[in-house]
């Protein structure tokens, strides 16, 4: 069984092979959404781009991306290896950090300077 590991809450999780990133994060209490994002985001359908996630490793451990990911607003300009979770399905095994830990870490970045 493929394992997904969130840095960011330190929990590492078992999951079935082709289960969705996002739905595994929020089924074990792990934060996703930042903010008023909480209530109002689309839910899991690809169009409003705050389930950002940074695959630390296993970039390939999952689905490629598909035409809501490549078309996303929020992703432009983006490294590869930041994904919608909604969109994305595992294959393997995965580390990564969620949205509201990557905001942490650009201001926290943003304040050293």
């Amino acid at each position: 069984m493929p394992t997904v590991e969130f840095l960011n809450a330190a929990k590492k999780i078992e999951c079935g092979q082709y289960a969705n990133l996002r739905k595994v994060a929020l089924l074990h209490d792990v934060p996703v959404y930042k903010g008023p994002d909480q209530i109002l985001n689309c839910r899991g359908n690809g169009l409003c781009g705050t389930c950002l996630m940074e695959i630390v490793e296993g970039l390939e451990n999952l689905s490629p991306k598909n035409w809501r990911e490549l078309h996303n607003l929020k992703l432009k300009g983006k490294p590869d290896n930041i994904r919608l979770s909604c969109q994305c399905q595992v294959l393997g095994d995965v580390v990564c950090v969620t949205a509201p830990a990557l905001d942490a870490q650009a201001l926290s970045g943003a304040t050293k300077t």
